[in-house]
């Protein structure tokens, strides 16, 4: 699927992001189970992940060797597309003339938007991870393992595991660690563990407007009851596997259901939204 996908997109130079997308594109293939020539030749009935459109669009750069024809027409046909930076505020202008931190989150917000919202919700969060060793960050503490965090130039925090208690019926364990020879309990979601057992609506595609995820992910809903839709028009997005795609309509019409909450985890097949198709 690799390999399929790199030839979709044209034989792209591999160094990141580039390699992302290629790598977002197999993904895909292979989580919807899509003949890629399928794929190629029909990309507007497929979703197609968000970063192959910006790809398409332009925002990497022009390939050397050309733009795949007439793959990248199809996948911008009706797509409103941003490709760099058309407006700066004041106060960004103000920012590109400051010191080189400020500059750079400024350029940050200007450039990737959305990658800086989503660094700045996880250190609102979890605070800056960038301090952990790799290891630790990957795959956390070793009990009777003593971990240095170095916080500062010369501050060092030192964390061990002690031992992880029982699984409640919300789902939480109780983590015992110490922080600097202090002993502190943690309260710690163990998102392994499903805590109920609502029974989830599947789709049936047979059925003109029941739109259903096409893989597992985590789904945000980008329309409301009453809302006319067209054909093709993004209702949603689905994100998995560091991977966005958007979810179209199959139909124009109202929407008349929404079968899940704003943002919500899913499985392949779950219903989304229900569309009462037009007369």
């Amino acid at each position: 699927m690799y390999a399929a996908a790199d030839a979709i997109l044209g034989r792209v130079p591999k160094v990141t992001p580039s390699s992302k997308v290629v790598g977002d594109l197999a993904l895909h293939l292979a989580a919807v189970r899509a003949d890629p020539a399928e794929f190629e030749a029909n990309p507007e009935r497929f979703d197609v992940p968000d970063s192959v459109v910006g790809f398409m669009a332009g925002e990497l750069g022009d390939l050397p060797g050309g733009w795949p024809e007439p793959f990248r027409s199809k996948v911008l046909a009706g797509r409103e597309v941003r490709v760099g930076v058309t407006e700066v505020s004041a106060e960004d202008d103000a920012a590109l003339g400051g010191d080189s931190e400020t500059r750079r989150d400024a350029l940050n917000r200007l450039l990737f938007p959305g990658p800086t919202k989503e660094l700045a919700e996880v250190r609102e969060r979890y605070g800056d991870v960038s301090v952990l060793d790799t290891g630790d960050y990957l795959y956390g503490l070793t009990a009777g393992e003593e971990h240095v965090v170095e916080i500062d130039r010369g501050v060092q925090l030192y964390a061990g595991l002690v031992a992880i208690g029982d699984v409640d019926d919300k789902g939480m364990r109780t983590v015992m660690t110490t922080l600097n020879g202090q002993l502190r309990p943690v309260s710690v979601r163990d998102e392994a563990v499903a805590v109920d057992s609502v029974e989830v609506e599947k789709a049936d595609t047979s059925v003109p407007g029941q739109i259903a995820a096409p893989f597992s992910g985590v789904v945000t809903l980008k329309t409301e009851v009453g809302a006319r839709v067209r054909a093709g028009e993004p209702i949603a997005s689905i994100e998995a596997m560091k991977m966005e795609a958007a979810i179209t309509a199959s139909v124009d019409g109202v929407v008349e259901r929404l079968a899940i909450g704003p943002t919500q985890q899913v499985d392949a097949g779950d219903l989304l939204v229900v569309i009462r198709p037009a007369h």
